[in-house]
């Protein structure tokens, strides 16, 4: 999924960025209808003010002039004016302040209200999804930028619309003097006009090195992850990694170097160029000063609103072009929420229905391939569980084991053949009701860096407070020792990333098998269950699931031969297919693919 390519009519650009100023003030108005009503008025009244202002300047001059010319003029008036003004600075002061103190505020609402739209997308996104590069630089644009885009976009927005009202007023007032002045005010905003193209163009060249900076990330990742990081000291890659992360950075910089030039040398020469108008008109207007055609209260007026005005209309421009900036950021947002929803849950945890009995799982002609994979991950698989039968998944690395029961948890959309779990189609039925009836842990489980009892309880989230069943989850996973040695028992923080126990591996797989025995599903899914346990927590783990799988559908996945045979049937897996389906004996008895892999584990423990 490339950037959208902005448009490059400057009528078409302004069409689209009010359609999404529209959009995004609509979220806040939505979101925050107080705070956005009291932030659009206080914008209004700080355009408003700087009018205002000049207008009074004017008279203070007008009635200073008026004072020096006849001895007798009152004072009073002329205090008055001062007093005034005085009062409308000082007011301008507080709006300013008002202004950034609901921005502030409107800028935190919308940027946590994004956030959870974002957040929320994802939670309806399959697997797959995240297995695909050009998704991932979808997200990556969308999480990096638009967070806090739509938040600018509606700031910039408002002061666009602040400096259009002040402006308005400004040139009123000018047109009194010549209509040259005001289309010479309009000429003051040139440089920003090309603001809009560099925008477009940074935006591109953001989006499309959105990849190679996830590589950058990563490589950060390599470098300063406990996960990675006894690895890379023993192989000594840092150096490697370093220099690949420069190599990146040089070319970011080379990149954003050039970029920087051409926009700084065109918006200089336009700058100079605006810069020579404004000040011919003041040179006009000092001389119709000199020649009495107007008042020095005028001439004041008149320098005061160009001046300002010129400023305001820089702003109006510099607002437009941030704005547009923002609003390409946006589309970003705008792509990811446009993917197609494909793993909904509307059954929420706890509200679906429960199996009351172990139910029949079958597979009928299943095959599937990853994304943008040109082999098979399955072919044409087609095998049953019976209701209360326990099956071992047994093949090399990549015989399709893992994808088998990711596709029955649901985790893959299925688009040839088909899985039925108690007569249910899975790919028809609602993902939150299809994964409360299954309890899984894979061979890559998760390591919550949370409390020892979160790290069970969330396998089940109804009881995630429930002490007591959290303690049976863990004795039946064998947890109960490990946790009886943390300092703060179940209350202690697992994991260094927030100065908690760190665990082995293994006392970290006890936990999530822990997890997975939360849910007392009919289902259970064991995918190396005990591949980083060692042989007497194994034997002891086993003797606990024998009692388990008497009261649930179980499929094991295990290279541990001593572990597949206490399995009702085995089926053997081979390049995606289906090469062998029996029990222990039978399969050793026809001296095919398990018994060849049979002999060589019993060899490798003989020698």
């Amino acid at each position: 999924m490339e950037p959208m390519a902005p448009p490059r009519s400057f009528f078409v650009q302004l069409r689209l960025l009010a359609v999404n100023l529209r959009h995004a003030l609509g979220i806040a108005w939505k979101e925050e209808r107080s705070l956005t009503a009291r932030f659009l008025v206080a914008n209004v009244i700080e355009a408003l003010l700087p009018v205002a202002i000049a207008y009074v300047g004017k008279r203070i001059v007008d009635a200073v002039v008026a004072a020096a010319d006849d001895p007798t003029h009152p004072m009073g008036p002329t205090l008055g004016w001062v007093g005034l003004e005085l009062g409308l600075i000082l007011g301008s002061h507080v709006t300013g302040q008002a202004n950034g103190y609901f921005g502030q505020l409107l800028r935190a609402r919308l940027a946590l209200h994004v956030d959870r739209l974002i957040f929320e997308k994802v939670l309806r996104l399959g697997v797959h999804r995240f297995e695909d590069a050009a998704f991932m630089d979808v997200l990556e644009r969308a999480r990096k930028e638009s967070g806090w885009r739509p938040v600018e976009m509606i700031t910039h927005g408002l002061r666009l619309v602040r400096s259009v009202v002040t402006l308005t007023g400004f040139a009123a007032l000018l047109a009194g003097f010549s209509g040259f002045a005001v289309l010479a005010l309009a000429l003051a905003g040139l440089p920003f006009l090309a603001e809009m193209r560099f925008a477009s163009e940074h935006y591109l060249l953001k989006s499309r090195r959105t990849q190679r900076e996830r590589q950058a990330h990563y490589l950060q990742q390599l470098l300063t992850s406990d996960w990675h990081v006894k690895e890379v000291k023993l192989f000594q890659l840092g150096p490697e990694l370093l220099a690949r992360h420069r190599v990146l950075h040089e070319g970011f910089y080379e990149e954003d170097r050039g970029f920087a030039f051409r926009r700084g040398l065109f918006v200089t020469l336009l700058g100079v160029a605006s810069s020579g108008v404004f000040y011919a008109v003041y040179a006009v207007v000092v001389g119709a000063a000199i020649r009495q055609e107007i008042s020095l209260g005028d001439m004041t007026l008149y320098l005061a609103v160009f001046r300002q005005g010129q400023s305001a209309f820089q702003s109006a421009m510099t607002s437009i072009a941030r704005a547009w900036e923002d609003n390409l950021y946006m589309n970003n947002l705008f792509q990811l929420l446009a993917v197609e929803d494909d793993d909904v849950a509307e059954v929420r945890v706890g509200e679906g229905v429960e199996d009351a009995s172990p139910p029949e799982v079958v597979f009928e002609h299943v095959s599937f391939r990853y994304p943008g994979s040109e082999r098979a991950a399955l072919e044409d698989v087609s095998f049953r569980i019976a209701p209360g039968e326990t099956v071992a998944l047994v093949g090399v690395n990549g015989a399709g084991k893992t994808t088998l029961v990711k596709l029955l948890a649901g985790l893959y959309p299925l688009r040839e053949g088909k899985i039925a779990l108690g007569g249910e189609d899975v790919a028809t039925m609602d993902r939150g009701a299809l994964r409360q009836r299954i309890g899984v842990i894979f061979q890559d489980f998760v390591h919550y860096h949370f409390t020892a009892a979160d790290n069970v309880g969330l396998g089940w989230l109804p009881k995630l407070h429930d002490r007591a069943a959290i303690e049976r989850a863990a004795d039946e996973a064998g947890a109960t020792e490990i946790v009886a040695k943390l300092p703060g028992g179940w209350e202690s923080m697992l994991g260094r990333w927030f100065g908690g126990e760190q665990l082995s591996v293994g006392q970290w797989q006890r936990m999530a098998l822990a997890r997975a025995f939360m849910r007392r599903s009919k289902v259970l899914i064991l995918d190396e269950p005990t591949a980083s346990i060692d042989a007497e927590a194994e034997h002891a783990i086993f003797e606990r699931f024998r009692e388990l799988k008497k009261d649930a559908t179980c499929v094991l996945i295990t290279h541990r031969f001593g572990t597949v045979r206490m399995a009702d049937r085995i089926v053997v897996l081979d390049g995606g297919r289906v090469a062998e389906i029996g029990t222990h004996d039978e399969l050793l008895s026809r001296g095919g693919l398990y018994a060849r892999m049979f002999s060589l584990q019993a060899e490798g423990y003989r020698d």
